[in-house]
């Protein structure tokens, strides 16, 4: 069924969430788990203002190394074979989706993150762009609601 699972992780809760999902399925299954991150390219602007400073692509590589690793161990913690990557592409779902193909992932499992109609018009939805690019299944991670408060 499920043997090569791409979990799309940056750290957010959200995600956070949807891996410690995963990590349920993919004992399950004993699946090969691939921790995948999307870092957008530094933006024209500030490209077009000249170089960027020497350090800008490692202390951008460096910050996300650290998500990667946070989920690699709670992976890793579960017994799971897992790998990290990164890829620097301007479009999270077509990188996740290309990702998913090159691989010959079963599954992708991505976090949902609540925003506003606007908010979701304005930037679009990584999950909903995925539906049409993945080359496989998908497991959009509902967030798990915090507790109500006793009265």
């Amino acid at each position: 069924m499920f043997q090569t699972i791409v979990f799309a992780y940056d750290g957010s809760p959200e995600c956070r969430d949807a891996l410690r999902e995963g990590v349920d399925l993919a004992s399950r299954l004993n699946a090969r788990c691939h921790l995948l991150a999307v870092v957008p390219p530094p933006p024209a602007l500030a490209l077009a203002a000249g170089p960027l400073p020497d350090n800008y692509l490692e202390n951008a590589q460096a910050g996300i190394g650290d998500v990667l690793e946070e989920g690699l161990a709670l992976l890793r913690q579960a017994g799971l074979d897992a790998v990290g990557a990164v890829k620097i592409w301007e479009e999270p779902a077509e990188a996740i989706g290309l990702f998913a193909s090159a691989i010959g992932a079963d599954l992708v499992i991505v976090g949902h993150h609540r925003r506003s109609a606007i908010d979701r018009w304005w930037h679009g939805s990584v999950g909903h762009s995925l539906l049409d690019r993945s080359p496989c299944s998908l497991l959009v991670a509902k967030p798990r609601e915090a507790p109500a408060p006793s009265s």
